[in-house]
């Protein structure tokens, strides 16, 4: 029998919600954090940026304990107006209710936690007198018995600026002590971008209650360096067999440009693959620079898109803000001021640096308030930090110092308009 190929899409795979599990790296100080919090009594909290690996930490984790998990989406709570309209799409999802009638609404509104407006058809299910939250508990505990279960909220950042919503997902979370809901035995994990959950609720009475019951587990980040190689070697090398030529010297550049989230890993890695199998099944450094191109093409596109609008023209003699935005992109600290951005445009850019003043403090301040600003003022004001992760690594995978020994000042962009 002829062995077949895996296919790159099969195994970079950045946007399945399931686990990858022949792609799934460990991060043991994570999995451990989750394992004793989920020993714990009080609900938790699971936050990091968007492609940190929160979501299949979280399902890896509960599938090895052995704990059912059910899924609300907030975002859809939010689109719905209701939260209660996710708890009851959720048991609508989890369980065939039997349908005990028809009906017509004539009436806008919110029937079974289902927005509606004008005429439509509802089925009406056997829920008894419970409301939303306690039906979709019941349901949860029905299917799992007497198994541990958890109900986890995702996407928590949805309904950040919707102060109605957090006023019930704090109710919801209170709930929970309540004897008739607590006996459920359902305990909540919430999931999302932000970090503090208090910084939602400072501004209502709401923030001791919630503070109480809810336990942060440690940020999900960046992966290391040697988790970051374990995940490319195990895609390229034992699942895709590829023939690689200097492999340390790819993992580096790959970590570098995705600053090690999970997510933007397997969109590189996915790009360089497909790129590997036109060239059969070999990858070296000198397909690197296409790969750069497909990546921002594909994965960063409105990122590149501001960053290009924020460059010097090419007439410019020194270009001193394209110097700026390149050495944006070699910081490594969340937060940065613009002494620190000064150190390293001298360092990169000595000869057009040397006994000049250098104007940082106002060229930060151009990219922090423009429409689509690349970084903004830190909580505190005293710093700055990137609006969007992306952009980070967008500008280390467009920008490059140019070659030209003449030109030792100038930063050249990496073209993606032939893609």
């Amino acid at each position: 029998m002829l062995w077949k190929n895996k296919e790159p899409e099969k195994v970079f795979t950045p946007r399945a919600s399931d686990v990858n599990e022949s792609m799934y790296v460990n991060r043991p100080d994570l999995e451990s954090a989750l394992k004793r919090g989920l020993r714990s009594s009080m609900h938790l909290l699971i936050y990091g940026e968007s492609g940190s690996g929160k979501t299949w930490l979280y399902k890896r984790v509960l599938k090895d304990l052995d704990i059912d998990v059910y899924i609300a989406n907030l975002a859809n709570a939010s689109r719905l107006k209701s939260i209660n309209a996710e708890f009851s799409n959720l048991v609508n999802r989890e369980q065939q209710a039997r349908e005990t009638g028809y009906s017509e609404m004539t009436k806008a509104g919110v029937s079974a936690g289902v927005a509606s407006g004008g005429l439509q058809h509802q089925s009406q299910y056997t829920f008894g007198e419970m409301e939303p939250f306690e039906a979709c508990l019941s349901s949860i505990r029905n299917r799992s018995n007497n198994k541990q279960a958890i109900l986890v909220l995702d996407n928590l950042e949805s309904i950040r600026a919707e102060q109605n919503l957090l006023t019930d997902l704090a109710n919801v979370i209170t709930l929970l002590d309540d004897e008739r809901y607590a006996s459920y035995k359902v305990n909540l994990l919430i999931v999302g971008v932000p970090g503090d959950l208090r910084q939602y609720y400072q501004a209502t009475p709401n923030l001791t209650t919630v503070a109480n019951r809810i336990r942060e587990m440690p940020e999900v980040s960046r992966m290391t360096l040697e988790q970051c190689k374990n995940l490319i070697y195990q895609g390229f090398i034992k699942e895709l067999k590829y023939d690689v030529d200097d492999i340390d010297s790819i993992i580096s550049h790959i970590s570098w440009v995705t600053d090690r989230l999970p997510q933007r890993i397997h969109e590189y890695c996915l790009e360089l693959a497909f790129i590997g199998e036109s060239n059969s099944r070999k990858i070296n450094r000198s397909l690197l620079d296409e790969a750069d191109k497909f990546w921002l093409k594909q994965s960063l596109a409105a990122n590149y898109t501001v960053i290009e609008s924020m460059m010097n023209e090419r007439d410019t003699k020194v270009g001193r803000r394209n110097q700026t935005l390149y050495s944006l992109g070699l910081i490594e600290t969340e937060e940065f001021k613009w002494s620190d951005i000064e150190e390293i445009v001298r360092k990169e850019f000595p000869t057009s640096t040397d006994n000049l003043t250098l104007n940082l403090p106002q060229i930060l301040s151009w990219l922090s308030v423009r429409e689509n600003p690349i970084i903004k003022r830190s909580p505190k004001g005293d710093a700055y930090c990137f609006s969007d992760p992306k952009y980070r690594m967008c500008l280390r995978a467009m920008l490059r110092k140019s070659s030209n020994l003449d030109s030792s000042h100038s930063v050249e962009k990496l073209s993606i308009s032939q893609i």
